[in-house]
């Protein structure tokens, strides 16, 4: 008898009800980042939702990423403290704050459940979401890595919880910006 791999979904499973809005997209089938970022940009285009599928020791993985089709002139605006920001292998947090991919248990812990209510965090279970770039070139074993240590961590963490939380990623276009304040000018002399 064969046995069946174990399977994950995210945000949730409930997210994959509807699957006639859903496409799927097989990490093994795409080279790099550049090449998920316009697939998933086609799906999203023709007005579905992205489904990253993939595979790893006996374990499928399902992951439902937000991508706002690049035609539309839709606006999201996220609070900056309910966005996580992961590019190369650093994670940033609410504009000044970077960390190794390495510390992703803590800053998921904070980020989405924030135990010690701290500003920098999201204050909402369900508003909590993480931002998803790398350069084109990236590889697929590359982002398959950094996606299996991402469900890894919120497995445990959810687990912990009840099974009651979502991973919610958005795939980005573009690199974290930041967005430096002017100094102001010297105070007048009279």
């Amino acid at each position: 008898m064969e046995q069946k791999n174990a399977e994950f979904y995210y945000p949730r499973i409930t997210s994959f009800e509807n699957d006639s809005i859903l496409t799927k997209i097989e990490l093994e089938s795409i080279k790099n980042y550049g090449e998920l970022i316009k697939i998933a940009d086609r799906i999203a285009c023709n007005g579905k939702l992205p489904v990253l599928k993939f595979n790893s020791n006996k374990t499928d993985f399902n992951f439902l990423v937000f991508k706002m089709c690049s035609e539309s002139n839709i606006i999201a605006d996220y609070s900056q403290r309910n966005v996580i920001f992961i590019e190369n292998n650093t994670v940033i947090i609410n504009d000044l704050i970077e960390k190794p991919l390495d510390s992703l248990k803590e800053i998921l812990k904070n980020h989405i459940l924030n135990p010690e209510k701290q500003s920098d965090y999201s204050q909402n279970i369900d508003k909590a979401i993480i931002f998803y770039y790398q350069d084109s070139l990236f590889g697929k074993e590359e982002i398959k890595k950094q996606f299996i240590k991402l469900a890894t961590e919120f497995n445990e963490l959810n687990k912990r919880n009840g099974d009651s939380l979502s991973l919610k990623i958005k795939l980005n276009d573009y690199p974290y910006m930041r967005i430096d304040m002017p100094i102001p000018p010297p105070p007048i002399e009279k």
